[in-house]
């Protein structure tokens, strides 16, 4: 039994995905098997995985779902490791990032951990950025963290213990208003269920954004993501009875985020009178938000 089972979703990925096996064919920790979950590809894909030759690589088609989680669980469900990494097909891992993994898992083995996160490298088409990606951190109320400031994880980075996932019956959920956003959605469940997370602050991976990348689609990316918050301020935090102060209080954050991620006199003057709401109903968390998020702009110049 292969201590890690690498679950890669694709769909018509076929040119890109070559470079990501390799990356995991070139570990230097071997003890692995890759599972390519395949969406319905129409492209070369399966000619591709063919090329390779290797025994550890399972290949299964299935007609299209409309997005990475169902095919991802498809991989959770025929794994055979204990520890289950996930890597899009357009992604890529550094060779030793199985192999740090391994180690943080046999020396952290008293804390009992169930997910395993690293920090990435942005790869902007098919240019490598000097920017890192850095997660986590992990906190002792890390839903709250994780609900209330946003997700700081990435699914190429993650590393899972299967058995939490089972015994929790925690798996990405494949509605349609949660497509991109499914990630997130699954790091608040683990969290919520008191998993325990642990960061390696390395750069052991590549995550890649290209013009037609599905995390691109910032419009429906926002949707779903008010959609996936939504379901658990109301239907599954209990750590705050007033839902609608909670709600209100995250709303404010994610326009904010919109704002000055997306900052423009037209968008400014669009949102006016919501930002004028902001400060007048939430002054304090209003500007707080913007002080950091400003400073944090700053400090990556």
């Amino acid at each position: 039994m292969p201590f890690f089972s690498v679950v890669v979703p694709t769909y018509n990925a076929g040119n890109k995905l070559k470079a990501t096996i390799n990356s995991v064919l070139n570990q230097t920790c071997k003890d692995f098997e890759i599972l390519v979950m395949d969406d319905g590809s129409t492209d070369e894909t399966k000619k591709v995985i063919e090329s390779f030759a290797d025994s550890r690589i399972i290949y299964d088609w299935k007609p299209n779902s409309g997005g990475p989680a169902t095919p991802r669980n498809r991989g959770i469900e025929v794994s055979s490791a204990p520890w289950i990494s996930f890597l899009d097909a357009d992604d890529l891992w550094h060779p030793r990032k199985l192999e740090l993994v391994k180690e943080v898992i046999s020396e952290k083995g008293k804390y009992k951990l169930e997910v395993i996160c690293h920090n990435e490298l942005l790869n902007l088409n098919g240019k490598k950025d000097k920017k890192i990606l850095e997660y986590g951190p992990y906190t002792k109320d890390f839903y709250y963290n994780l609900l209330t400031r946003g997700n700081c994880l990435s699914t190429s980075a993650v590393t899972v213990r299967k058995d939490f996932l089972t015994s929790n019956n925690i798996q990405f959920n494949q509605q349609k208003d949660h497509v991109i956003i499914e990630d997130y959605d699954l790091w608040l469940y683990l969290a919520h269920k008191k998993a325990v997370f642990y960061f390696i602050n390395e750069v052991l991976g590549e995550y890649v954004i290209e013009g037609h990348n599905i995390s691109h689609d910032t419009k429906r990316s926002r949707h779903n993501n008010e959609a996936v918050l939504k379901n658990h301020v109301f239907n599954v935090q209990t750590f705050e009875s007033n839902k609608e102060k909670l709600w209100s209080y995250i709303n404010t954050r994610l326009l904010l985020e919109e704002i000055l991620k997306d900052f423009s006199f037209k968008f400014f003057l669009r949102n006016i009178n919501k930002v004028s709401n902001l400060f007048l109903y939430h002054p304090f968390i209003t500007t707080k938000i913007i002080l950091v998020k400003l400073i944090s702009r700053i400090q990556s110049i």
